[in-house]
């Protein structure tokens, strides 16, 4: 079991980080000691070192981030450069985060409206109060205002939005609506042109994944670059050199965000996976990936997408290898088998996150992925051609633009026909997801690949016909949203803009129908009619049953 022996330590690190930002830094200690108790039962010295060392360091670390945190003095106004583009929210309003010098994390902003010049890199000023997080991490206040722009980004801030800007711009000129917003995702992770129910047509069939800077990402253009320097005749050192060269022009023309360095180190790991000959290489990439990055930014113990693509980039090196041997008996082609291992073992190993994250999971994301498995290879490569192209003058990138639509409006078409479908998602737990999923991969563990994939089939079709009257909805956990809580009524206006529900503690007769602000917000009030279950098209449901 040596390939596995950096797992403990990745383990601890992630362990503890977790534990000390959720629930304080004797649980930190307490994880490390329970891990290092486990190793020391195999009698393994290096490992009670590394172990107790990397554990140790990861609390530690946490633990003074998390002190400079609460000492920081929150005023009324704070300035900082803007990391990502500014997201809009339910309910109205922005969030922009901002990177403080000398602040262990990026600082949350909520408000009302984003004016021009806001945008990755730049220094902004938000005026305005500071409020308690809600949310885990290091940083432990929000901050809800006006932002106004204090200076435009520079450097590879300013060459990154430059480059997104341009390219968005060609793309808008060259296809069809269809496309326009999946090929800057795609290709730059810039969703700008994107519509809401296209994101969420995406999200619903598994595809997100697809119009984000991820690890496959990386992964397709580290291994592009791989095959390349292989055609030509390049030894491992010369293919490595070109790969390298492929991941900075491609980390160059996306820009320097938080989410590209990651995305990059996991990538990183898929290309490992190319070069080697065996597991082992990619699992021990895949834990110095998980201990250097969480002992970088300890919030990623508790951000699900890093998470997500842990698990995923471990399910696909340990799982899909053991899922192609055993899809061998169905004598079907060798590009259809691999499509179809590497997306259950993604499945099965991510599944359980999202449905911890979102309450629900997709029913079609394996399929969705497998059907755009063959273009979404070429239209990341061919897009980053199209990108250096349309930063040259004649319009050189429009030709490859053209061979990319077709590719893109396949993977828009899938996507929309799979979140069109009755049950495309449906609610779950992740222990009933674990269980569900056991199921299946145990069949094709134990040789029956057809009947297992028959029956889920089946499976699949009789709870879309029992649900093809109305899409299934998984409640709103209403404990993530934003919540305005006042006593009276009459204070429930103004709604701060970061608002996504107002909770009015004020006692009385019960409604006998949901209540909204003005700008849609549903206003709950829980002495008066109970618990309220919301649900995503904005139906409400009181416990009493008068609504």
């Amino acid at each position: 079991m040596s390939e596995l022996r950096l797992v403990p330590a990745a383990l601890v690190v992630w362990g503890a980080s977790l534990a000390g930002i959720v629930w304080g830094g004797w649980v930190s200690l307490a994880t490390v000691a329970v891990v290092l108790s486990v190793v020391a039962l195999a009698r393994e010295a290096g490992q009670v070192v590394l172990v107790g060392g990397l554990g140790s360091v990861a609390a530690a670390v946490t633990a003074v981030r998390l002190a400079t945190s609460r000492a920081w003095e929150f005023g009324t106004q704070l300035v900082g450069s803007v990391s990502g583009e500014p997201k809009e929210i339910d309910g109205g309003g922005f969030l922009i985060r901002l990177s403080i010098p000398g602040h262990p994390g990026q600082v949350p902003a909520f408000v009302p409206s984003i004016p021009d010049g806001v945008e990755p890199g730049s220094t902004v000023r938000v005026v305005g109060s500071a409020a308690e997080a809600t949310r885990p991490g290091t940083t432990q206040m929000v901050l809800n205002g006006e932002v106004e722009v204090v200076a435009p980004p520079t450097g590879m801030a300013a060459w990154s939005n430059h480059v997104k800007d341009v390219f968005a711009q060609s793309v808008a000129q060259t296809v069809g609506e269809r496309s326009q917003g999946l090929i800057p995702g795609m290709v730059l992770g810039d969703t700008s042109l994107q519509s809401a129910a296209e994101e969420q047509a995406y999200i619903d069939t598994g595809l997100s994944h697809l119009s984000a800077v991820s690890g496959s990402n990386v992964a397709i253009v580290t291994a592009a670059a791989t095959v390349f320097a292989s055609a030509v005749g390049l030894g491992l050192r010369g293919r490595i050199a070109v790969a390298a060269a492929a991941l900075t022009v491609f980390a160059t023309l996306v820009g320097p965000e938080p989410s590209v360095l990651r995305a990059s180190v996991t990538g990183l790991v898929g290309l490992t996976a190319v070069l080697s000959s065996s597991v082992a290489e990619p699992v021990h990439a895949l834990c110095l990936a998980v201990i250097g990055l969480v002992l970088v930014n300890s919030n990623l113990a508790v951000n699900y997408g890093f998470a997500l693509s842990v698990a995923a980039t471990a399910g696909i090196v340990a799982l899909s290898p053991v899922l192609r041997r055993a899809f061998a008996p169905t004598g079907w082609p060798d590009i259809l088998v691999r499509a179809l291992a590497v997306a259950i073992a993604a499945d099965v190993v991510t599944m359980p996150i999202v449905a911890l994250m979102a309450g629900q999971v997709s029913l079609v994301s394996v399929v969705a992925n497998v059907l755009v498995a063959p273009a979404a290879a070429p239209v990341t490569v061919l897009g980053l051609f199209a990108v250096i192209l349309a930063l040259l003058p004649g319009g050189l990138e429009k030709p490859v633009l053209w061979v990319i639509e077709p590719m893109t409006e396949w993977i828009h078409t899938v996507a929309a026909v799979g979140a069109g479908l009755p049950v495309s998602t449906v609610g779950g737990s992740p222990l009933v997801v674990v269980v569900c999923y056991g199921w299946v991969l145990a069949g094709f563990l134990l040789g029956r690949p057809r009947v297992t994939i028959a029956a889920v089939v089946t499976v699949v079709t009789v709870v879309a016909a029992g649900g093809s009257g109305a899409r299934w909805q998984t409640p709103i956990d209403t404990s993530r949203l934003n919540a305005h809580v006042v006593a009276r009524e009459s204070e429930v206006e103004p709604v701060p803009a970061h608002s996504q529900v107002v909770v009015v503690m004020e006692e009385g007769a019960a409604h006998d129908r949901p209540v909204i602000t003005q700008g849609g917000i549903p206003v709950l009030y829980p002495r008066r009619d109970g618990r309220v279950t919301l649900y995503p098209d904005g139906t409400q449901r009181a416990a009493s049953g008068r609504f």
